[in-house]
């Protein structure tokens, strides 16, 4: 192990809000957590930028590395350096910036293939999901959870959006996970209002109460990751979950949800299940 690296680590891909990041943290960055595979930063206001190795799936706040340089990276003693100036280690020179998906506004949304989707999404969940977060139905989560979904309803059906926002903010930090399964369902709400091309004041009208309120509530890791989305900011398997069952055949979704599998433990079952609450909402209630 080594304190000192002259050398400079090169980035494969990097996420649209990295430099935004790093500019405003003036690249000065601590060492936040560490895993087997991915390295958490934090700057002084508490974004945190994620560094991964290749074959992981990135988001805004995302940087990947070929394996080499990530393990290169994970050979330096970080954690003795109190803040790391980033420019000194890592080099976003040539590095790809991973764009945000979007919807395509010229595709009309044909409801029936929808329905169909979605009704495909929610046997994979039945079927193969992991039901130990939101998605378990008996467990203690899923129980707590079930009325506030119905609250929420009745709130989004009467366009008492602010409110809603306030309902659905009961769920975060709820549940087992580095990111609790409460957030995870509501990141998985969040992407289907943001890819159904929900109406931006309606999104942030629901969105402002949980982001006002979340940092006290949850870790900073799935705060970042709750405020992340309310600006429209989502890994790229979520994005494509969310873009599958909008527009997709069944054969794109069972690969979104494959993928979808390999995000923490539960993460990824409670955000395709958010993904499928949400999308009933605006669905039903449009």
């Amino acid at each position: 192990m080594t304190t000192d690296f002259n050398g400079t680590i090169k980035v494969l891909k990097v996420g649209d809000r990295v430099e935004y990041i790093l500019n405003n943290a003036d690249f000065k960055l601590k060492v936040h957590s560490t895993f087997e595979h991915a390295v958490n930063f934090i700057g002084l206001n508490d974004w945190i930028i994620t560094v991964l190795p290749e074959s992981y799936c990135i988001g805004p706040q995302g940087i990947i590395l070929r394996h080499e340089e990530f393990l290169k990276l994970k050979s330096i003693e970080l954690n003795k350096v109190e803040f790391l100036d980033f420019r000194k280690f890592i080099s976003l020179k040539d590095a790809e910036t991973v764009p945000r998906k979007v919807a395509d506004d010229t595709i009309p949304i044909d409801m029936s293939k929808v329905k169909a989707n979605k009704e495909y999404l929610g046997k994979l969940l039945q079927e193969s999901g992991n039901k130990s977060g939101l998605l378990g139905q008996t467990n203690i989560y899923g129980k707590y959870a079930e009325p506030i979904l119905k609250e929420f309803d009745s709130l989004f059906i009467g366009r008492r959006y602010k409110e809603a926002g306030q309902k659905l903010f009961e769920l975060v930090g709820l549940g087992p996970g580095l990111t609790p399964s409460g957030d995870d369902f509501i990141i998985g709400v969040m992407a289907s209002f943001k890819f159904y091309r929900m109406n931006e004041e309606i999104f942030k009208e629901i969105t402002e109460p949980i982001i006002h309120k979340a940092k006290s509530r949850t870790n900073i890791i799935s705060y970042n990751m709750l405020r992340q989305g309310a600006s429209g900011g989502f890994l790229e398997w979520i994005e494509d979950m969310a873009l599958s069952v909008l527009y997709k055949n069944t054969e794109d979704i069972e690969k979104a949800f494959i993928n979808m599998m390999k995000i923490g433990s539960s993460s990824g079952s409670d955000i395709s299940a958010g993904i499928l609450f949400g999308m009933e909402e605006v669905m039903n209630h449009s």
